[in-house]
């Protein structure tokens, strides 16, 4: 179960935050580390602050995109110190840990963790379900990347200990589409939308609202696949 649940650090600045956090996983017994665009990778730096993770750090995967590096995963949430002008609805760190090992049960997910000075940018959150906030001192909510790994990773930890074997051989409810189907059904619905003229050209605000439409209904494999039926269909009977 917890090797379905996937770390991603996004445009990472300081390498030996890179190691800090694979030290930080591995206490937790997470081992999937995932980078998009770190600064300075591979690195002495990363390798020395991992100390006994130098393992979690060579295995390291590394994209170009941050959908590249989530293509695959069903859920995905984003950390974020506060909310953005794209937000998410937004779950607590317990919460939060819940439903990455729920659902890792059947496939990968992902948590995923912006540049240490900015935070995920929108571009990064749009292509997430949820977004989770670890409660901190109001005036000083900022932490630390390493240190909110570490955190959300000892949630995720406590949630699997909790999650019986019973539980792990349950059959989920619902078969989720990858974060990769559902670009693709963006994808469509933009270019229809704009073919029968209901999308004006650089209408962005229209698209982002459908978005956060349909992540609030979180369709499965089976609606999203009428969804894009739909959408065909439109297609076909326009030409």
């Amino acid at each position: 179960m917890l090797n379905n649940i996937r770390i991603v650090l996004v445009r990472t600045f300081h390498p030996g935050n890179i190691g800090s956090a694979a030290r930080s996983m591995k206490t937790m017994g997470l081992t999937d580390l995932t980078l998009v665009e770190p600064r300075d990778f591979p690195s002495d730096e990363a390798e020395k602050m991992a100390a006994g993770a130098t393992d979690v750090v060579a295995n390291a995967r590394l994209f170009d995109t941050l959908p590249d590096a989530i293509a695959d995963c069903t859920t995905v949430i984003a950390s974020t110190a506060r909310p953005r002008g794209y937000d998410l609805p937004e779950l607590d760190p317990e919460a939060a840990a819940s439903l990455l090992v729920q659902d890792a049960q059947k496939g990968p997910v992902a948590l995923i963790f912006g540049p240490e000075r900015m935070g995920l940018h929108n571009e990064d959150i749009k292509h997430a379900k949820y977004r989770v906030t670890i409660p901190a001192n109001p005036e000083y909510s900022s932490l630390n990347m390493a240190a909110a790994v570490q955190t959300l990773s000892y949630e995720v930890y406590k949630a699997a200990m909790r999650c019986t074997p019973m539980q792990e051989k349950a059959p989920a409810q619902r078969d989720l589409p990858t974060s990769e189907d559902i670009e693709r059904f963006y994808v469509h619905l933009e270019q229809v939308l704009g073919d029968i003229r209901f999308l004006r050209p650089h209408q962005g605000e229209t698209m982002q609202r459908l978005r956060h439409l349909f992540t609030r209904a979180e369709p499965d494999v089976l609606e999203l696949n009428i969804l894009r039926g739909i959408l065909s269909a439109v297609e076909k009977n326009r030409s």
